[in-house]
């Protein structure tokens, strides 16, 4: 039952392939989608995008360890996906439409009238989005192993050779297409996993009475090692989450494709409804593993795998293999979309063969796709680190180095494109220095030490530089505006 639901599931994702290859018109199709995009699949493409791997590996292991103190991670999913429609979708839609950029380099390049910030957040989409791919496919080893008895490398593959195909195929409609079924998919199944858990252990109260028998830590907000005391380190995942939201490109290209400027009001209010009956499910999976299956687990990132064997009959769990595997596929399909218009769009197109006609441009881009995937399936056989410490480590990158520079080009005339630099380059450099090092600057995490050099490093660095042209604050203001861009400023 759980193999016989498990491919059945694969194959629809591969028909969805072989069916949206017939919607690809042009080159803007393959890669965004066309910017015809609705509010449902487009809300249901950003929640999966984001949830990823770490919703089956990660979340649960956390709160396996940690308890309640799990639900600073959690506090910050639903405002985050919801505000990042509400806030900044329809001012980034409509901006990028009048300036023609088609993914968020270009639209820097053309905001900020700066092909070195193009080639500069290029880069750092290449080597932040390439070890998040690779944690993508970790997860699908250590899910498909624990799951089938396979070895890790086989379930590597099989999660890389499945989401390559339908990319390859149908490119961003693809992706986002299936995204919206796995969205489906992964809601269903973690609500059918989490309330049976629950049941199981006599519901809420029971869960907290055998949580305080373990070690009475886990059932504060506090967790068992008081590492939540102190309202800037509760504060800190929430803040982490949120800006994250703003800034992950995969997400961001969300915003860039919808239909029309005002779709992002309606997916706001999706996607806000849907995380918050979400995001609580996946992340409280592992404290109830924990009762369960009890501590000493030796990997506690697969103790929700764990679980649907524990509790859910063979055909459910394979309905939750199913959905593991759509979070794991959503993610990683935006990931490789993302890398091939940065490389193909933004680097090739841009600065090494800016003539290549458009046949051979969707050409390039397959094999591209197909290259990444086999480079970050072989990083991924010996990973630099778990789930939880890949993906948060590149999250509050992005949400550094896009996050930021996201939300001041689209709410304050006077950014410049020194000022995004300085942000960019600034705020990274203290991130990744103060992360390897261990540094807590007067007891701060290190993002949040970015955060505020980001802002600083915005703020000084647009006010000392040269002040914006007209026709570029005039832009600004009609791309910042409501109602339909005049004809006269459309991008030629």
């Amino acid at each position: 039952g759980v193999l016989i639901s498990f491919v059945a599931y694969l194959l629809i994702i591969l028909v969805v392939g072989v069916i949206t290859m017939r919607w690809i018109k042009g080159y803007d199709d393959f890669i965004i989608g066309g910017r015809r995009i609705g509010p449902w699949v487009s809300s249901f493409a950003l929640i999966t995008s984001y949830a990823s791997g770490y919703t089956y590996t990660a979340a649960p292991g956390l709160s396996y360890t940690g308890g309640w103190s799990t639900m600073w991670w959690s506090a910050g999913d639903a405002p985050g996906n919801a505000l990042s429609f509400g806030i900044l979708g329809r001012r980034l839609r409509k901006y990028s439409e009048l300036l023609g950029a088609i993914t968020l380099p270009e639209y820097y390049e053309k905001r900020f009238k700066s092909p070195t910030l193009r080639l500069l957040t290029s880069i750092i989409i290449i080597s932040t989005v390439s070890m998040h791919l690779v944690a993508q496919w970790q997860a699908s080893g250590i899910l498909l192993s624990t799951t089938f008895g396979t070895d890790y490398l086989v379930g590597l593959l099989i999660g890389g050779a499945v989401v390559l195909a339908y990319t390859l195929m149908g490119g961003y409609i693809a992706t986002v297409y299936t995204d919206f079924i796995q969205g489906v998919v992964m809601f269903v199944g973690t609500q059918i996993l989490f309330w049976t858990a629950l049941f199981k252990v006599g519901g809420l109260n029971a869960l907290n009475d055998k949580l305080a028998l373990i070690n009475p830590g886990l059932v504060t907000p506090w967790g068992p090692d008081g590492s939540y005391a102190s309202l800037i380190a509760a504060a800190s995942p929430i803040i982490l989450i949120i800006m994250g939201s703003f800034g992950m490109p995969h997400v961001t290209v969300r915003h860039l494709s919808l239909k029309e400027p005002d779709t992002a009001r309606k997916s706001m209010l999706i996607t806000g409804v849907f995380v918050v009956l979400f995001s609580f499910a996946y992340y409280m999976v592992g404290a109830i593993a924990l009762v369960i299956l009890g501590p000493g687990l030796e990997n506690p990132e697969a103790s929700g795998v764990m679980l649907w064997f524990e509790v859910l009959p063979p055909a459910v769990a394979g309905i939750l293999i199913s959905a593991a595997i759509a979070s794991i596929m959503s993610t990683a399909d935006g990931f490789l979309m993302l890398l091939v218009s940065t490389i193909a769009h933004d680097i090739l197109y841009r600065f090494v063969i800016p003539d290549a006609p458009q046949e051979k441009r969707i050409a390039i881009a397959r094999i591209i796709a197909a290259v990444l995937v086999v480079i970050s399936l072989v990083v991924a056989i010996n990973p630099p680190g778990g789930v939880f410490t890949i993906v948060m480590t590149v999250f509050g990158g992005m949400a550094l180095a896009f996050g930021v520079p996201n939300l001041f080009s689209t709410y304050w005339k006077r950014s410049t494109a020194t000022g995004a630099i300085a942000c960019i380059v600034l705020s990274l450099f203290v991130y990744v220095w103060f992360t390897a090092a261990g540094i807590k600057l007067f007891g701060l995490d290190p993002f949040i030490v970015g955060l505020i050099v980001a802002i600083l490093a915005f703020v000084i660095g647009s006010l000392i530089s040269q002040k914006p042209d007209p026709e570029t604050e005039r832009l600004f203001e009609i791309g910042t505006s409501f109602g339909p861009i005049p004809e006269a400023f459309k991008a030629k």
